[in-house]
């Protein structure tokens, strides 16, 4: 599959497909790996941590006492902060590998033209953005983050009128492809923060392209939000039929029966979103190959000498 040439909008699409269809069975299988340890880990961390939490706020104060909670915190004040900064941590560790991880795998074939990526792989290349990693998540909150806010609260303060509606259709995609970009390209070279910055701009409000890329990552979104909500809404079908057709006498045994499935369809359906997010993230790769139009001679000029190589 070739990953840096010029792609129409439609070919943006369907290469996010025929992507999923090629490298999708070995992508998601090492992401649900390396990410499933990271959550039963975050599990683990907030069960052992915040379970006394919970079980003193729900049934501690059996006695009524009046600062059963203020004695509570003030002598678990130490726990509750190392609790929370290690839950802290840990859900930072998640971010990285959720938002690196398709990064990092579609750049390592694209380089290596293969078909499947080894977890020692992955990991070594996860190992080696941290630096990466920390400075762009740092970038962002303390300095693209204020930003947006003040855009976006603009122009919520303008949706009294259409302008705001129609500004804020316009901005997000578009500042989610400069985000992506930019963080794309801060793994794909040796640039820094602000420069990935400034390149993520360039290649989309200040290209010709920024209708095909805005273009195709609101048809991603609108893609994901359907099925999502499908899933979202299945639960509440499922409650409303229970309540309807509940036969008198077996209150107990068809609760627990629809808490079971409930709970399964709930579980499914943040299976799902997980695995359709990832979708925007390949997309949004191909529209940054898309945009790299400095390697695409080179990558040309490479196919080119390989032919005339095997012809000899």
């Amino acid at each position: 599959m070739q990953f840096y040439k010029n792609r129409d909008f439609g070919e943006l699409i369907s290469a996010t497909f025929d992507f999923v269809k090629l490298y999708g069975r070995d992508y998601f299988k090492k992401y649900i790996i390396l990410n499933g340890l990271i959550i039963i880990l975050l599990m683990v961390v907030v069960f052992i941590g915040y379970g006394e939490f919970f079980s003193q706020m729900f049934g501690g104060n059996l006695g009524g006492e009046q600062f059963f909670f203020e004695d509570y915190f003030a002598e678990n004040t130490s726990v509750f902060i190392l609790v929370s900064i290690i839950t802290f941590i840990v859900f930072v560790l998640l971010s990285m590998v959720s938002y690196s991880f398709p990064v990092l795998y579609m750049k390592r074939v694209s380089e290596t033209e293969a078909t499947e990526v080894s977890l020692d792989e992955m990991t070594a290349d996860l190992k080696s953005v941290i630096p990466k990693f920390l400075i762009f998540f740092l970038g962002m909150l303390f300095i693209i983050m204020p930003i947006m806010l003040i855009v976006f609260g603009i122009s919520m303060a303008l949706m009294f009128i259409l302008i705001g509606f129609l500004l804020m259709i316009l901005l997000v995609p578009a500042v989610m492809n400069i985000i992506n970009f930019a963080f794309f390209h801060h793994y794909h070279t040796d640039e820094g923060f602000f420069k990935s910055i400034s390149y993520a701009m360039n290649s989309t409000i200040g290209s010709k392209s920024f209708w095909k890329y805005w273009g195709s990552l609101a048809i991603m979104y609108i893609l994901i939000q359907v099925i999502t909500s499908i899933f979202s809404f299945l639960p509440m079908i499922v409650l409303g039929s229970a309540d309807f057709f509940q036969p008198a006498g077996l209150a107990d045994e068809s609760a627990m029966l629809i808490g079971i499935v409930v709970i399964s369809i709930y579980a499914f359906s943040i299976v799902a979103s997980l695995v359709l997010t990832n979708l925007v993230y390949i997309n949004t790769g191909f529209m940054y190959y898309d945009s790299r139009k400095d390697l695409h001679r080179n990558i040309q000029f490479s196919e080119i000498d390989s032919l005339g190589t095997s012809e000899v």
